[in-house]
């Protein structure tokens, strides 16, 4: 397998109305910005995403209140609003030029859906990996267990090669996250259990987002549940692996996501009557139409 080049990515502590955010942050380009996993932080996933700077995207990838040194939502105030707010606002103050392209894996796609469905002028397109929002039980699809079972559950879908090449990274930001945020981890894991998000889904579909999910074939901890009547109706990927397939598969990750993102910017294109010409040497930032603004608010 060739090597992949070093990429150059930066951390920094962005000020959100007094609350401090994570953020991971490379490349120059239209901005992708990547939604974590449950317990993790986006150093985790670091491999898989950060080489999509080489498409010509800004990737920003923050961590998720609570997580990874963000400063959480009060306990009284986690649910999927309040986090989609946080990271809102977040996008306000790094005055995007543009909506970006959304990308979340199992918590973070729950967050996005949620953003999407709160801030529109924010979001250009939304690629949801694994994600959580079919709502808990068995006809659903979803596991229905406690969060800490669930957890437990979560860390044993990797098998032996995925484990090996990911576990380090995996514990290196949940075990902070466990010691610092106990109860914020038990509160968010359980919203990730029972989160209904089926229908802002479907009103998202029907307002024009273009929408992919993508989900592991062995996913024994997140199914689609109520989501899979959303997507049947819509493009969809189904990959080879478990829950945390794009940590053991960073590889596959990147280019998937890619493959998605050129789906999106020619259905945007699509929309806008505008042909798809990508000249020879052309990179992804290429085939994104320049059309769109953020919304005046």
């Amino acid at each position: 397998m060739t090597a992949r080049p070093p990429v150059t990515a930066t951390w920094r502590d962005v000020d959100v109305d007094g609350a401090t955010v994570r953020l991971l942050e490379a490349g120059e380009g239209e901005p992708l910005l990547f939604l974590h996993g449950w317990g993790l932080s986006p150093r985790t996933y670091a491999e898989g995403v950060l080489p999509l700077t080489s498409a010509g995207l800004r990737v920003l990838a923050p961590c998720l209140p609570g997580f990874g040194g963000s400063d959480g939502p009060p306990l009284t105030g986690v649910d999927l609003p309040a986090y989609a707010e946080r990271i809102g606002r977040l996008l306000d103050v790094l005055g995007l030029e543009h909506p970006a392209f959304v990308v979340g894996h199992s918590f973070g796609g729950g967050v996005a859906l949620q953003l999407a469905t709160d801030r529109p002028d924010l979001v250009r397109s939304l690629t949801l990996v694994n994600s959580v929002g079919g709502a808990p039980g068995p006809r659903r699809g979803m596991v229905d267990a406690s969060w800490l079972r669930w957890a437990v559950g979560t860390l044993g879908e990797l098998d032996a090669r995925g484990l090996a090449r990911s576990a380090p990274a995996m514990l290196r930001d949940f075990l902070p996250n466990l010691l610092r945020k106990p109860l914020t981890l038990a509160l968010t894991g359980r919203l990730a259990l029972t989160a209904s998000l089926a229908a802002e889904a479907e009103a998202l579909v029907a307002r024009g987002l273009s929408v992919l999910f993508v989900w592991g074939d062995d996913d024994r901890v997140i199914a689609p549940g109520a989501l899979a009547d959303v997507v049947s109706a819509l493009p969809a990927e189904v990959v080879q692996g478990h829950h945390g397939w794009l940590l053991s598969e960073p590889e596959e990750f990147t280019s998937l996501i890619r493959d998605a993102l050129v789906v999106h910017a020619m259905l945007e294109r699509r929309r806008r009557g505008t042909a798809l010409v990508l000249p020879e040497g052309a990179t992804l930032a290429d085939l994104l139409p320049h059309e769109r603004r953020r919304a005046a608010r």
